[in-house]
């Protein structure tokens, strides 16, 4: 479901359909084995717009900042 473009499809059915929260998402659970993909779609998500809601939600800015800096977000256990 990887697109050239820098994003994961919603579906393999339809390549055109992408969304930064669920490839946000997805870039979190790749980032230790896909770091090259992670890195592309955080660039590609840097300039896409969808013109829906999805661009002004919270959450959206939240997994965007979470897909950056993986695990900062993660409480630290006390040592």
């Amino acid at each position: 479901m990887w697109q050239k473009e820098g994003y994961f499809a919603r579906e393999p059915s339809l390549p055109h359909i992408c969304f930064a929260f669920t490839n946000y998402g997805i870039s979190l659970q790749a980032v230790g084995a896909m770091a090259d993909r992670v890195q592309a779609l955080n660039a590609y998500f840097e300039t896409y717009r969808s013109g829906d809601e999805y661009d002004r939600a919270a959450i959206t800015h939240v997994m965007a900042c979470s897909s950056h800096l993986p695990g900062l977000l993660l409480r630290q256990a006390a040592a």
